[in-house]
C-alpha cells in the first residue's frame, strides 16, 4: 500500500462524502460579497436582476453617507442587448446614492457600450473595445401598430442617446456618422471621447 492510499484511508466517511462546492456558485457569493456584478452576456430581461441587486444595495445601504457606501462594480464583456433593460438599468444608476462603477474588461458592444458611459465611475482594461451605433430593431404587426412601436422606441432611444451624450465628449462628427455606421474604439479612444474616466493600470484601482 502506498502513502497515498493510507492518506486516503486515514480520512474519517464523513468527511469522505463531502462534495466540494460549485466553482461557479462560490464565484457568485464572492462576488456578491464585493458587490460586483460580472455581466458577460446580451442585456436581456435576465439583467434586470441587476435592477434589483441596485435596489437591494441601496436598502443595505440607507442612512449612511455616499462617501461610507461600498461601490457596486459591473465589470462588462456584452455584445448589448435590449434598450428596455438598457433604460432600466440607466435609471436605477441614476437614482442610486451607492456609487455604481462600471468597467469593461474585454468588450462593450452597443447597449453594452452605453451601458458603460452611465457609471458613476467609469473604467476599461487595457487592449479592451466599445462599439456604438444608432440601434436597431424589427417591427411586425399592422402598419399602424408598426407606426406606433416605432414612435416609441424612437423616443426611448432618443431618452438613452441623450443619456449618453450628457456623460460623453462625442463632437459633431462623431454623432453625424453614429447616425449611419457603427463607431468602433478602443480604451483610449475611448478616454478621449469620455466614455470612461480611467484605464485600469493597476487592479487595486477597482477593489
Amino acid at each position: 500500500m502506498n502513502e497515498l492510499e493510507n492518506v486516503l484511508l486515514s480520512i474519517p466517511e464523513d468527511v469522505a462524502t463531502l462534495q466540494l462546492p460549485d466553482v461557479g456558485l462560490r464565484n457568485h457569493y464572492q462576488n456578491e460579497q464585493d458587490r460586483v456584478y460580472i455581466l458577460d452576456t446580451a442585456i436581456d430581461d435576465t439583467t434586470l436582476e441587476l435592477v434589483k441587486y441596485i435596489i437591494r444595495c441601496n436598502k443595505e445601504d440607507a442612512g449612511k453617507p455616499v462617501e461610507e457606501r461600498k461601490r457596486i462594480l459591473i465589470m462588462i464583456d456584452s455584445p448589448g442587448g435590449s434598450v428596455e433593460v438598457l433604460s432600466a438599468l440607466i435609471g436605477a444608476i441614476k437614482v442610486s446614492k451607492t456609487p455604481v462603477w462600471t468597467c469593461c474588461y474585454c468588450t462593450a458592444y452597443s447597449a453594452a457600450a452605453d451601458l458603460l458611459s452611465c457609471g458613476h465611475k467609469r473604467f476599461a482594461l487595457p487592449m479592451t473595445s466599445m462599439m456604438f451605433h444608432a440601434g436597431s430593431a424589427c417591427y411586425m404587426g399592422s402598419q399602424n401598430d408598426i407606426d406606433k412601436a416605432k414612435k416609441y422606441y424612437d423616443s426611448m432611444g432618443k431618452r438613452v442617446t441623450d443619456e449618453v451624450n450628457a456623460r460623453t465628449n462625442f463632437d459633431s462628427k462623431f454623432l453625424k456618422k453614429l447616425k449611419t455606421d457603427d463607431m468602433y474604439m478602443n480604451e483610449e479612444d475611448a478616454l478621449k471621447y469620455g466614455v470612461i474616466d480611467e484605464i485600469i493600470t493597476d487592479l487595486d484601482t477597482l477593489y
